[in-house]
């Protein structure tokens, strides 16, 4: 059976020194690197985050500049392609009245050329139409 002497309680003095010398030389040194350690890890997760944050910040700060670039250009082609319809509109006018104008002069130079065709046609035929009759009427023309 347990007896209560001396040598309990030497044992609990000897128990009680080794925690105090344990705790002293291990225990708090190890919870001491332990806190460290978390404290060093949490500053690297806050790290990370307010990396990743101004990550993201500079990402939609990109992307928004790329979106306003884009509208701007797609702006721009419209612009440009407005203004290169109207140019090209502008030139087929000025070439339809262009051509519009030597068409007309050539129908009028077409017309003026066959009245005198016809005129010369007109004095020709009735020339054959006599010669034609003298031959017929056996007339010489001579």
């Amino acid at each position: 059976m347990l007896q209560v002497n001396s040598t309990l309680f030497v044992q609990i003095a000897n128990f009680l020194a080794l925690i105090w010398i344990l705790n002293r030389l291990m225990f708090k040194p190890f919870l001491k690197l332990v806190e460290r350690r978390q404290e060093e890890t949490e500053g690297a997760r806050k790290k990370a985050e307010d990396t990743m944050s101004h990550a993201e910040n500079v990402k939609g700060t990109y992307e928004s500049g790329i979106s306003e670039a884009t509208a701007a250009a797609a702006a721009l082609s419209d612009v440009q392609k407005k203004a290169g319809r109207s140019k090209g509109e502008r030139i087929l006018d000025e070439d339809r009245a262009e051509s519009s104008g030597y068409l007309t002069g050539a129908r009028r130079e077409l017309q003026e050329g066959l009245h005198e065709v016809r005129k010369q046609m007109t004095g020709i035929s009735t020339d054959l139409a006599g010669v034609m009759a003298r031959k017929i009427l056996g007339r010489d023309a001579g």
